[in-house]
């Protein structure tokens, strides 16, 4: 009795002993496999952050750009109609109008010595380039009349008011004409890619947080956690901004306000500070629920001890799941693959659509090139399937990637539209990438965003024909191919605008415009652009022939004649145009020049004709 009451009492030790051994053990695999899956979540979605910020920077640097170029057409729109219109200059009621016709908010003429003489905003007259500091910014300009200058979103002399400023000399280089704007666009449009708006995109768990800091500042400016704005990284962490540097991986962050340590993953870009941090909390529920299952399997019996290491490496595989559940749970991603390249396997995160439909059942044993092909040809539109099948080919992509952290590419889908491919490295040898993952974003609404940034800088706001930018842009391309085509350039301007906006009001002179660019377009259709390159001044590039070019010229001729308006009952257009076989090696300046020789030899004839003394009319 003593004996077995002996061995009870042993096996009672030994079960005990070995329980706490194997919790031990459990603790400490979980210990690795917690510390893994944070140093790969943290990884992404710092990764992700910076994507989003250099497309934040990329879309912030086209918008201005975009503006500087939209505001000095605008001033020089203004100064050539100031030309033509020269009692305007001193009735500050008409340059009111004139910024309200076209969406500005004041008009400012300068003398030649940097004074302002008239305004329409009264009590601005007499401020000249000494007068403040803002204002002082346009001082070039008295040195060197050829300049075109931009001042972006500042506080004017006068009141304060956060203004957009454009200015140019008139064509007479006698007087500088500056327009102001209003910020408010442009701060709305900026608004939207603010780091904390920026942060507020990013859907996180609540034990994850994202904190970016100015490198100038050493002042948090964007944060998951809103007590942090505006605070110092050692304010709220134990974390020294100095041991930053690259990407790094950290384990026993403290953060302010959280009890328990963190996981972190830290970034020094040229800017900022990027720091991505992971609460041990939340692990803290799945570690005691493995612990509990392990210590009733022990308790039981000793024999389950076996039964009980089997868990174990169970438990291990259902922490490597997790990550794997929390990876493609990301509204990120379209797809996400995992690629062993030293063994040429793949294995799958998540995929949706054409990517799930390749990866079925009979080809999960599939090599990870084959793979790759096969999603490749199931997804890819046809005219993007060879750059994607050289982009995604597994042979070459360890030399590609030596060194590098992440490769990308913009591809076209068959029916997702556009998609961007990128693969990240995970672990790596000697600088070669060992195990990456491949991720795929559905792209389609920021490639039509930027599409419509495109439109909105190459479009004329009135007459929605192509813009003076668009033009340039279009001769330069002819410039560069023009050899061996046939095609016609084309000068036309409108006759008796100034009339029609003198007698009839500026509204009857934009339906004459619009009149005018829509006869344009019936007659031109199918065989080129027409494009406002001033006030009534508009250009045709054709790609056609001589015999064709009379035909359209007929048929500009016919819609002129048919077209009445409710304001305007007639119009106009005076032309001259000129072959590419006439003007074999000339540029594109002479051969404007004679196509603008041509029109007004069309105009005196249209007045000549009309019995008209012409007086800019």
């Amino acid at each position: 009795m003593e004996k077995k009451s002996y061995s009870i009492k042993s096996a009672y030790l030994v079960t005990f002993v070995i329980s706490i051994l194997m919790l031990f053990l459990q603790l400490f695999i979980l210990s690795i496999n917690h510390q893994r899956e944070a140093k790969v979540t943290t990884g992404t979605y710092l990764q992700q952050v910076e994507v989003i910020l250099a497309k934040n920077e990329h879309q912030e640097d086209a918008l201005i750009n975009s503006l500087k170029d939209d505001y000095i057409s605008l001033a020089k729109a203004v100064s050539y109609n100031l030309d033509n219109n020269p009692k305007a200059i001193d009735d500050i009621k008409e340059l009111q109008k004139i910024c309200s016709l076209m969406s500005i908010d004041e008009i400012h003429i300068f003398d030649e010595t940097g004074k302002i003489f008239a305004s329409s905003v009264e009590s601005d007259i007499g401020y000249t380039f000494d007068s403040g500091e803002q204002i002082a910014y346009f001082k070039p300009m008295l040195s060197d009349r050829t300049l075109t200058m931009f001042q972006n979103i500042t506080p004017n002399t006068a009141e304060g008011k956060m203004m957009v400023y454009a200015i140019t000399w008139n064509e007479k280089q006698t007087q500088m004409v500056q327009i102001g704007v209003e910020s408010t666009r442009l701060e709305n449009e900026l608004k939207l890619n603010e780091l904390q708006t920026t942060v507020d995109t990013i859907p996180l768990d609540k034990y994850m947080s994202i904190v970016i800091t100015d490198k100038n500042t050493g002042k948090i400016e964007g944060s998951s956690e809103r007590e942090y704005l505006g605070k110092s990284l050692d304010e709220i962490s134990n974390l020294n901004v100095s041991s930053i540097k690259d990407t790094l991986f950290k384990k026993n962050v403290n953060l302010s306000n959280t009890p328990f340590p963190s996981f972190c993953t830290t970034k020094s870009t040229d800017k900022y500070y990027i720091c991505v941090f992971l609460n041990y909390h939340y692990f803290l529920d799945r570690t005691l629920q493995s612990l509990i299952i392990i210590l009733v399997y022990l308790v039981i019996s000793f024999f389950s001890i076996i039964h009980i290491i089997k868990k174990l490496l169970l438990s291990r595989e259902e922490n490597i799941q997790h990550m794997e559940v929390f990876q493609s749970m990301s509204e990120i991603y379209y797809s996400l693959h995992m690629v062993n390249l030293k063994k040429n396997t793949v294995k799958v995160y998540s995929a949706k659509d054409q990517v799930r439909d390749s990866y079925n059942e009979s080809s999960k044993k599939a090599k990870a090139d084959e793979m790759m092909i096969s999603i490749m040809y199931a997804t890819m539109s046809d005219e993007y399937l060879d750059r994607g099948l050289e982009f995604t080919d597994i042979n070459s992509l360890p030399e590609r990637m030596k060194d590098k952290k992440v490769i990308s590419m913009e591809l076209l889908g068959k029916n997702v539209g556009w998609i961007r491919m990128s693969f990240i490295t995970i672990t790596e040898e000697d600088g070669y990438p060992v195990k990456i993952i491949v991720a795929t974003q559905i792209i389609d609404e920021e490639k039509k965003m930027a599409e419509s940034l495109y439109e909105k800088s190459h479009i004329d706001e009135l007459t929605k024909c192509y813009n003076r930018r668009a033009y340039n842009n279009d001769i330069q391309l002819l410039t560069d191919c023009s050899e061996n085509m046939d095609y016609a350039y084309v000068s036309l301007d409108l006759n008796g605008l100034k009339t029609v906006n003198d007698t009839l009001g500026h509204e009857a002179g934009d339906e004459l415009i619009k009149g005018a660019v829509d006869c344009m377009n019936k007659a031109f259709s199918g065989h080129g652009k027409v494009y406002r390159v001033g006030g009534d001044e508009f250009a045709a590039i054709l790609s056609v022939d001589g015999n064709l070019m009379k035909m359209l010229c007929d048929d500009l001729e016919k819609y002129m004649k048919e077209w009445e308006g409710e304001l305007v009952k007639e119009l106009s257009i005076s032309y001259g145009y000129v072959l590419s076989d006439e003007v074999k090696g000339q540029t594109m300046s002479e051969i404007a020049n004679l196509a603008d020789k041509r029109m007004y030899e069309a105009k005196e004839k249209y007045y000549k004709d009309k019995g008209i003394t012409r007086r800019h009319t």
